[in-house]
C-alpha cells in the first residue's frame, strides 16, 4: 500500500493526527482492535460493520470478561487475516474523508465498510 500524496507534507501530517485525536477517533478503533482480537472473526470486515451498526443504534460493543492477550495466537490471526493492513486502509480513507462529528464518522464508517463487503463479493 503506497502513501497518499498529502502524507508528503509535514503540515499535512500534523493536520492528520489533530484529526484523530477530535472526537472518539481512536477510543473506535481501540475498541474495534480490541474487539476483533477478542472474537478473532472469520470475516473482519462484516465483524466491524456489525460494530458500527450496533454503536449508530445506542448498543456498544460487548466487553465479555476482561481481554487477555494471546500473543501468538493473535499474532497468527493478524496475519492471517491481514488486520493491521485493513485498520491501515480504513484510518487512511477516514483521512482522505475527514467527516466532522461523531455521528458523520460513524455514518463514514458504515459506508466504508459496506463499500469493503461489496468488492469483497
Amino acid at each position: 500500500m503506497s502513501a497518499p500524496e498529502w502524507t508528503k507534507d509535514e503540515q499535512s501530517l500534523e493536520d492528520a493526527k489533530n484529526y484523530l485525536r477530535q472526537g472518539n477517533t481512536v477510543d473506535f478503533f481501540e475498541t474495534i482492535a480490541s474487539s476483533v482480537l477478542r472474537e478473532h472473526p472469520a470475516d473482519v470486515a462484516k465483524f466491524c460493520l456489525s460494530i458500527v451498526v450496533d454503536i449508530r443504534n445506542g448498543r456498544l460493543p460487548k466487553a465479555e470478561g476482561e481481554f487477555q492477550p494471546k500473543k501468538e495466537e493473535d499474532n497468527k490471526y493478524m496475519r492471517a487475516h491481514n488486520v493491521s493492513e485493513f485498520l491501515d486502509r480504513w484510518i487512511l480513507a477516514l483521512l482522505g474523508a475527514r467527516p466532522s462529528g461523531d455521528g458523520e464518522r460513524l455514518e463514514f464508517h458504515q459506508r466504508y465498510l459496506e463499500k469493503v463487503l461489496e468488492e469483497a463479493k
